[in-house]
């Protein structure tokens, strides 16, 4: 292979975030033919996979908060710890057993504490959490004194109604809109991986079992905006966006 043509694959791979197929095993055959070239093939490689890492990959932003994505939005912000203050609906400081997910929404923190859901939604595997908002200057505030979630699936994902047979939970997603801004906080138990969709544009979030913060373009989040979780065996649901999940200011 001469030089232009790795260049060109070079090219190719970074512009395009992919590998083109065979390009590892021709590095490496090349490789081995030429000593001078192994090296300058094994960097060029080295750069690719870099590059293409750096377009992948979350990068950190300024104080810990993401950076910006090319589809809008900032990349995903992992659970934090919850606010001093926050106290339950009988007015006790919350446990972290009474936390269902917590996380940053711009310079506020928006924390979910499991309730007790009503009885006809207990029966039908439904669970409940308020939603309260900590901002940075002030008192918190309760945004919602109820919301029931895991009570449905999106009609006909047969995934969704396995796993919700498990009694192990789908998980909860909450949007909130803020200073002009949209932030979507994903729950997920244990074992899965979440990815918020806002159209069209993926915003992978990985694990979130106390809960993860994406921002994300939307005008309609309920139409715009898609949550899926996946299960450690590959298999892929939605998670449903619960009555009253769609916080505006």
């Amino acid at each position: 292979m001469r030089d232009h043509e790795v260049a060109g694959l070079l090219d190719h791979a970074v512009a395009t975030v992919e590998l083109p197929p065979g390009l590892a095993h021709r590095v490496i055959t090349r490789s081995r033919a030429r000593h001078r070239r192994r090296l300058l093939l094994s960097g060029g490689t080295v750069a690719v996979v870099v590059a293409a890492g750096a377009l992948v990959l979350p990068q950190p932003g300024p104080a810990g908060r993401g950076g910006g994505s090319e589809g809008g939005g900032t990349w995903p912000s992992a659970a934090v710890d919850v606010p001093a203050g926050i106290v339950g609906a009988d007015g006790r400081p919350v446990t972290q057993a009474q936390v269902v997910a917590v996380g940053r929404v711009g310079t506020e923190t928006l924390v979910l504490i499991r309730r007790e859901p009503r009885a006809e939604e207990r029966v039908a595997g439904g669970q409940a959490a308020e939603v309260l908002v900590a901002p940075d200057a002030g008192a918190p505030r309760r945004l919602l004194d109820y919301l029931s979630y895991d009570l449905a699936c999106v009609d006909g994902d047969e995934v969704c109604a396995a796993v919700r047979s498990t009694s192990s939970g789908l998980g909860v997603a909450v949007a909130r809109r803020s200073g002009g801004r949209l932030y979507v906080l994903v729950q997920a138990p244990q074992g899965r991986t979440v990815e918020v969709f806002a159209n069209g544009v993926p915003h992978p979030l990985g694990a979130a079992p106390q809960g993860a913060v994406v921002e994300v373009v939307a005008a309609e989040p309920y139409e715009e905006v898609q949550v899926w979780a996946s299960t450690e065996d590959g298999r892929r649901y939605q998670i449903p966006w619960a009555p009253g999940a769609v916080l505006v200011d």
